[in-house]
């Protein structure tokens, strides 16, 4: 059940959290919109998660050596997203595909991305998978 892009969307998931807590440097729009862009791209997959990992560890730096972590930045266990009920993760699918779609169309990355993007990291009602997209997407 495992998609092309898991790993970056875990990466990306933990990266908001940083961001979430920490702010975002002038770079993260555009290492997010690059990893929603080169999601299909296996042989890019590992490099993509290594730039991730290193504009997050830039926002907070402490969080590379932490002895204990929060979870608050960690990269998402996938195996969450694919526990949860059908229909949420068709809602989870869809949001990335919005996602991509609006950043293939944008170089503004609105506050709203950072927000789905936290959303694929909880189970929630589907609706409000569609009420973000929507959101997204105006």
């Amino acid at each position: 059940m495992k998609m092309q892009g898991d790993s970056i969307i875990s990466a990306l998931i933990g990266l908001v959290g940083a961001v979430s807590n920490n702010g975002k440097t002038e770079q993260t729009d555009s290492v997010i919109r690059e990893a929603f862009l080169c999601l299909k791209d296996a042989d890019s997959e590992e490099e993509m998660v290594q730039k991730i990992h290193a504009e997050k560890f830039i926002i907070a730096p402490d969080c590379a050596t932490c002895l204990n972590p929060c979870g608050n930045t960690s990269d998402y266990d996938m195996a969450q997203f694919y526990a949860a009920d059908a229909k949420v993760i068709s809602a989870k699918r869809d949001l990335i595909e919005t996602v991509c779609k609006k950043l293939g169309s944008s170089e503004n990355i609105p506050e709203d991305v950072y927000q789905g993007i936290a959303y694929l990291g909880y189970d929630l009602e589907s609706e409000a998978y569609a009420q973000i997209q929507q959101k997204i997407m105006c």
